[in-house]
C-alpha cells in the first residue's frame, strides 16, 4: 500500500514566522557592524588611551555582541523545536555563556553611566575657536551624539558658538548641543537598565518554567514588571525616533520586536512547531 506524503506544500504560517525571526537576526548583525565602525571612529579621538579607555570607547560594540549572543541563547532555550535538546553538558555551556553575557551587559551599563558623567564634565573653552582645532585630530559632537571630524570647511559653522571640550577625548561640543548630549546620555541609562530588568525577568521566568514552578501568580507578577520595562524601552525608542539619528531608533525598534518574538516562545504561542515535530517523529517511528 502506497504511503501518501501529507507534508504541506508552500509557505506555512510557522515557516513564515521562522523566516521573519531569522531576518530580524541578520538585520541586527548588520547594525552591529555599523556600531563597530562608529566605535572605531570615536576611538581615534581618545587621548593616549589606556585599557580602561579602550573598553569604555568600545562599550557599545561589546554590549551589542553580548546582546546578540544572549538573544540566540534565549531563542535556543525557548524555541519549541530545540529547547529539549539542551541538557547535561550543553545546558552548562549555555549557562556559562549566559552568565558571561550578563557580566558584559552590567559593564556596558556602567560604560553608559561613565559616558554621561564625562558629558557633565565638558570644560568651557574661552580663548580658542573651532577653527583653531581644525585638522588636528579633533572632532565635534552632533546633537545625535555622533563625532564629526573638525576640518577647515566645517569649523566655520561653529565659529559663533561657545565651545566645550571633553576632559578625556579630542572632542568638542557647542553650548547648544551639550544639553542634547546630556539628555541622550540619560536615555541611554534608562534604556540599558530597562533591558537589564527584561533579561533578569526572562531568566527568572525561564528558570521557573524549567523547574515546573511557574505558577499563574508568579507569571502575572513577572509580566507586570516586564510590561513596566517594555514601557520604558518604548519611551526611549520614541525619544530616539524624534530626536536622534536613524540607526538609533531603527535599532531600538528592532530589539523590541526581537524580544517580543522570544516572548512568543515563552508564552507557548510557537507550540504548533513543537506539535508538528512530534507528529513527524511519531510518523517516522511508525514507518
Amino acid at each position: 500500500m502506497a504511503v501518501t506524503d501529507s507534508k504541506p506544500s508552500g509557505l506555512t504560517k510557522e515557516s513564515a514566522f521562522r523566516i521573519f525571526k531569522i531576518t530580524i537576526f541578520w538585520i541586527l548583525m548588520a547594525n552591529l557592524l555599523y556600531y563597530l565602525y562608529e566605535d572605531v571612529t570615536a576611538y581615534l579621538y581618545v587621548e593616549q588611551p589606556s585599557l580602561f579607555d579602550t573598553l569604555e570607547a568600545f562599550a557599545v560594540s561589546i554590549d551589542y555582541i553580548a546582546w546578540m549572543v544572549l538573544i540566540v541563547l534565549f531563542e535556543l532555550e525557548t524555541n519549541a523545536q530545540s529547547k529539549d535538546r539542551f541538557t547535561g553538558a550543553r545546558k552548562w555551556v549555555i549557562t556559562g555563556l549566559t552568565a558571561a553575557c550578563y557580566v558584559v551587559l552590567v559593564y556596558a551599563a556602567y560604560g553608559y553611566a561613565a559616558g554621561l558623567v564625562n558629558t557633565y564634565n565638558f570644560e568651557p573653552l574661552e580663548d580658542n575657536t573651532a577653527c583653531y582645532f581644525a585638522n588636528t585630530n579633533f572632532a565635534f559632537m552632533t546633537d545625535s551624539a555622533r563625532p564629526v571630524e573638525l576640518t577647515d570647511k566645517n569649523c566655520r559653522d561653529l565659529e559663533a558658538e561657545k565651545l566645550f571640550k571633553s576632559p578625556t577625548d579630542h572632542v568638542l561640543a557647542t553650548e547648544s548641543v551639550l544639553p542634547a548630549l546630556i539628555r541622550l546620555g540619560w536615555v541611554d541609562i534608562f534604556n540599558s537598565n530597562a533591558w537589564l530588568l527584561v533579561v533578569l525577568l526572562f531568566q527568572i521566568e525561564l528558570s521557573l518554567e524549567q523547574a515546573k514552578m511557574l505558577t499563574k501568580r508568579r507569571l502575572k507578577i513577572i509580566m507586570v514588571w516586564k510590561g513596566f520595562a517594555y514601557l520604558v524601552l518604548l519611551l526611549c525608542a520614541i525619544y530616539w525616533t524624534i530626536f536622534s539619528s536613524f540607526i538609533d531608533w531603527w535599532d531600538a525598534w528592532l530589539w523590541l520586536v526581537a524580544f517580543i518574538l522570544i516572548d512568543l516562545n515563552m508564552l507557548g504561542l510557537d507550540e504548533t512547531q513543537n506539535q508538528q515535530a512530534a507528529n513527524r517523529a511519531a510518523a517516522a517511528e511508525a514507518n
